[in-house]
């Protein structure tokens, strides 16, 4: 009883933190990080002295960059931002701003050359920029030959799409251990789910109908499914995988499995470092309304415990993920999201640079 009672208490206590809200847009637009630029006129840093010393580079010339907050409806154009609207399990979006649909016919090529190093990795397995965590090589193999598909498909589409793609980060519980999809890889044909196995995927059942939804409105071409085996043998992206697949009915090859993040913030930079690789500008990160979507707002209460997505992120890596901003509407739980914090910036100066691929 008493274990019982504290943990009710320990629930109450993380709900109350996890309370999070969303800045209204300031009354001035001004040139700091907040609208996507670089406060100040001096040269801005190169990429390896901003991504190894953020606190040194940039915070000390914009105090806003040390935390992702961004108004992307205030510069449209040059975040790529596209409202999303849900009702139920139907998905409407805007048309994107002008030159932001993706895929766009000058990023077929590197597409398919991206899918040729896959295959030849899904020959050889070895450490690989995309795949930042120890995999078995049959694992390994498997994830990187269904991505290479992925990508041979999204470079064959004719269609254009409003994200490069649908970030749906996992959810991990040590009930999964021993579920139906433990051992699933990618590739393998659908199986039957066993009597109680839904409830403990926990959120993934709910989050992949929400990232279906979303594919059959339109709003991206694909959905990084985004986890790895942290609290049992499950891979998260693998059993997202299935879901989507089995039980969504989406084409295997509009999902493309990272199956290293470890926490959100892992989701976050791997995710990131697959749009990049896909020369994509944003995407739609979606999870449930619960406590993970209060963690993506602008602001919560675990700011106050040094545990938001940012502070981990500086503390962890040193630096910052990029920005994201909720662009939903119905739902509390969908945000534009791009690994380019300065995104205002000219793409051919500091708007392209990301360091989610350190």
């Amino acid at each position: 009883m008493r274990r019982r009672a504290h943990a009710a208490a320990l629930g109450v206590a993380l709900m109350a933190l996890g309370c999070g809200y969303r800045e209204a847009v300031p009354a001035f637009r001004e040139q700091d990080a907040r609208f996507g630029r670089l406060a100040g006129a001096a040269t801005a840093p190169s990429k390896e002295r901003m991504c190894r010393s953020w606190s040194g580079a940039i915070l000390a010339r914009d105090a806003w960059a040390s935390a992702h907050v961004s108004f992307p409806e205030t510069n449209v154009q040059n975040a790529c931002f596209t409202p999303v609207h849900h009702e139920g399990r139907d998905v409407r979006v805007a048309a994107p701003p002008r030159g932001c649909g993706y895929p766009a016919p000058a990023q077929r090529a590197p597409l398919l050359a991206l899918a040729e190093e896959l295959e030849r990795l899904a020959a050889r397995p070895t450490s690989h920029r995309l795949f930042p965590c120890t995999l078995p090589p049959d694992a390994l193999s498997a994830a990187a030959l269904h991505n290479a598909r992925v990508l041979r498909s999204l470079a064959a589409s004719t269609q254009s799409f409003p994200y490069a793609a649908v970030l749906l980060p996992g959810h991990g519980q040590i009930e999964q251990e021993g579920t139906a999809l433990t051992d699933y890889l990618p590739g393998a044909a659908c199986r039957p789910l066993r009597e109680g196995d839904l409830d403990r995927l926990g959120a993934m059942p709910f989050r992949t109908a929400l990232g279906a939804d979303a594919l059959r409105g339109d709003v991206a071409p694909l959905i990084i499914a985004s986890g790895g085996a942290v609290h049992s043998h499950l891979v998260e992206a693998f059993a997202m995988l299935h879901l989507l697949a089995c039980r969504e009915h989406i084409a295997p090859e509009r999902i493309l499995v990272e199956p290293c993040a470890e926490h959100t913030h892992t989701n976050l930079r791997n995710g990131g470092r697959w749009l990049d690789a896909l020369g994509g500008r944003a995407a739609y990160l979606l999870t449930d309304d619960g406590i993970q979507s209060e963690y993506f707002q602008d602001w919560n209460g675990f700011e106050a415990l040094l545990g938001s997505v940012d502070q981990r992120s500086i503390r962890d890596w040193g630096y910052l993920l990029g920005s994201w901003r909720q662009a939903s509407s119905g739902i509390r739980s969908g945000f534009w999201f791009t690994p380019y914090r300065f995104w205002a910036e000219p793409r051919e100066g500091l708007g392209s640079v990301t360091c989610v691929d350190m």
